[in-house]
């Protein structure tokens, strides 16, 4: 629909990724449960995919120093390996591994959940693995990732191509939760 997000065939307006999702962690009160909050590590999400898989809750004094906290309005980036394609679109909030990168899409010129399927795009994965340092722990040149022209289509097509993500989800999980019965 949107063409190669890379090479931009389409011709879509275009802005660097620190103009139109830098990072940017959440300042706010993180939502405790019992004086638990979540911790979300990089083990806890499925490749590919961005499912989570566990949520597991700390205590806020297990909250290491090397954690991000995060929202709703953030997209999480791992940028460890980043051939294994987790991006999160987190629907609380929580502290997350400094491996993910808090983005915080402007909602103005991008959709989070077209944003979100950008950065899981084969293209820009393919893209992104030829941007690495390491050979045994590779991590994304932030420099670079944050330099990459992001498209940027009308909002109104980023909503339509939401609305139609949102709604096969919701027949995917209602097939899924047929299946099991």
């Amino acid at each position: 629909m949107f063409g190669d997000v890379v090479y931009n065939n389409k011709r879509w307006v275009v802005f660097p990724m620190s103009t139109v999702a830098p990072i940017k962690a959440f300042k706010g009160e993180v939502e405790a449960v019992d004086g638990k909050v979540w911790l979300l590590n990089l083990d806890m999400i499925e490749a590919h995919t961005g499912d989570v898989q566990e949520e597991v809750l700390v205590g806020i004094d297990d909250i290491g120093a090397s954690t991000v906290a995060f929202n709703r309005d953030n997209i999480l980036y791992s940028k460890l390996r980043p051939y294994l394609n987790k991006v999160v679109y987190p629907k609380k909030t929580g502290y997350a591994t400094s491996e993910l990168v808090p983005l915080r899409p402007d909602i103005n010129l991008l959709n989070k959940v077209f944003f979100t399927a950008l950065l899981r795009s084969d293209a820009f994965v393919h893209f992104i693995r030829e941007q690495v340092a390491g050979a045994k722990m590779p991590r994304v040149s932030m420099d670079i990732f944050k330099k990459f022209d992001v498209i940027c289509p009308p909002i109104e097509l980023q909503n339509q191509f939401a609305h139609f993500v949102e709604q096969t989800d919701k027949s995917k999980n209602g097939y899924e939760m047929e299946a099991a019965a």
